[in-house]
């Protein structure tokens, strides 16, 4: 991969990761307090493994 596909690639992330705060604010915020309120360091690093795991796979089924 090229430092431009790079860069493309967390563009991209960047904007993802942007639409509900930018959509929903307050849902937004909610929902992380709820999350920090509930959730242990174990259940928070299932999920980024989950993710993780999820991003990973649909790279290697999209570039196969």
């Amino acid at each position: 991969m090229s430092a431009t596909e790079w860069i493309l690639a967390l563009a991209l992330l960047c904007i993802l990761e942007g639409i509900i705060p930018f959509v929903a604010p307050q849902r937004w915020l909610q929902a992380v307090r709820d999350i920090g309120k509930s959730a242990t360091p174990e259940v928070v690093r299932k999920i980024g493994l989950t993710l993780l795991i999820v991003g990973v796979t649909a790279i290697w089924l999209i570039t196969a």
